[in-house]
């Protein structure tokens, strides 16, 4: 199970356009475990605002400024998926 820390990261780094492979390694998880929790939160973010879900991933793991950015641009692609 991914700790708030790990998602967060996952979010970070899958918004600045990394790999789920890259992401597994950078996080300590397997690439089906990050691929698992990107699903949760994209089916959060349909079920409601998707900007508070994606707020809360980054506030809960405590990124910063860098999360926001990578925060922004997986909203955008995530509303490109739909």
């Amino acid at each position: 199970m991914a700790t708030k820390e790990q998602i967060a990261q996952i979010v970070q780094l899958r918004g600045t356009g990394h790999s789920l492979e890259e992401i597994a390694k950078i996080v300590g998880l397997s690439k089906s475990s990050v691929a698992y929790q990107l699903k949760l939160l994209k089916k959060k973010s349909s079920k409601s605002n998707s900007s508070e879900v994606f707020s809360s991933a980054i506030l809960a793991g405590t990124i910063g400024a860098a999360g926001g950015l990578a925060l922004a641009i997986l909203i955008q692609e995530l509303k490109k998926g739909k």
